[in-house]
């Protein structure tokens, strides 16, 4: 539960045992898992299929006593689907693309005992390096509107950078 509801989850071991507190606590996990796989970017229809397996899930949920094993159902045709099985023939039709964004890479690295600054030094020395590599396509004859689609920002952007602003 942790793992998706995190702190809120801390302390909860001694519901387990009970069927309504632990129900919640799936309730509000698969909860948490709409809200993920309702913000993954792939097809409009792989997107609708993922959320089927989801709500599925919610429904098997429902009810004084929970079936296991419609849980379980649910949760492995979700897993096929969210690595890209699609169709009943067992064809991987999608290919899953994990990265981090910049936050996120930041935050494992603090969580694993790294300098809160880092991302602060980075930014630093991303900066220096951009204003380097501008300086030396400016000397191989690059204008900055050149520059700027090399770099992928706005002229504005580069002027600024090498005007030191």
């Amino acid at each position: 539960m942790r793992l998706l509801l995190g702190e809120k989850a801390y302390h909860i071991a001694g519901q387990e045992a009970h069927e309504k507190y632990r129900r919640d606590w799936l309730k509000k996990a698969t909860k948490a898992i709409l809200r993920a796989v309702d913000s993954i970017e792939t097809t409009t229809r792989h997107k609708q299929m993922l959320i089927t397996e989801v709500e599925k899930l919610i429904d098997s949920l429902k009810g004084k006593k929970p079936s296991p094993w419609a849980i379980i159902y649910c949760l492995f045709r979700l897993c096929g689907r969210l690595v890209g099985f699609d169709s009943l023939r067992g064809s991987v039709l999608h290919t899953p693309f994990y990265y981090q964004e910049a936050n996120q890479y930041y935050t494992e690295q603090i969580l694993n005992g790294e300098d809160t600054m880092q991302d602060f030094y980075d930014r630093k020395d991303a900066v220096s390096t951009r204003k380097r590599l501008i300086e030396q396509l400016k000397e191989e004859g690059f204008t900055d509107c050149k520059i700027s689609l090399i770099l992928n920002t706005t002229e504005y952007q580069i002027k600024k950078i090498r005007k030191g602003l």
